[in-house]
């Protein structure tokens, strides 16, 4: 569907602005996004797993194996569909190449 399932931040899951503007763009984009703790199940379930970070933007998870069992996304071909529209459209607004909904650009003169 359209909801976007991420651990809160507690342990391990650390605050970071890439985070959060992965979060503000995929709300802006009309996804769900809910903070929460994600079982092994889930993850073994979901349509699609990507990670983000400074230096990737959103890197997809091709495939995870869990107790002998592996799973692929996106058919591990790549990028899945969800992935591919927010990296583009955080890459696209750091860029200046589409309007800033949200105000995070500031044109210096």
């Amino acid at each position: 569907g359209n909801v976007i399932s991420t651990p809160a931040i507690k342990g391990t899951i650390l605050p970071g602005i890439t985070r959060k503007s992965i979060i503000d763009v995929a709300l802006t984009k009309g996804f769900q996004v809910e903070e929460r703790l994600v079982s092994v199940d889930e993850l073994l379930d979901a349509d699609e797993v990507f990670c983000t970070g400074t230096a990737v933007v959103v890197s997809p998870v091709g495939s995870i194996t869990y107790q002998g069992k592996r799973i692929e996304y996106a058919g591990n071909q790549g990028v899945g569909a969800v992935s591919r529209q927010l990296y583009t459209s955080l890459t696209s607004l750091q860029m200046g190449q589409v309007e800033d909904p949200m105000g995070w650009t500031v044109q210096l003169n």
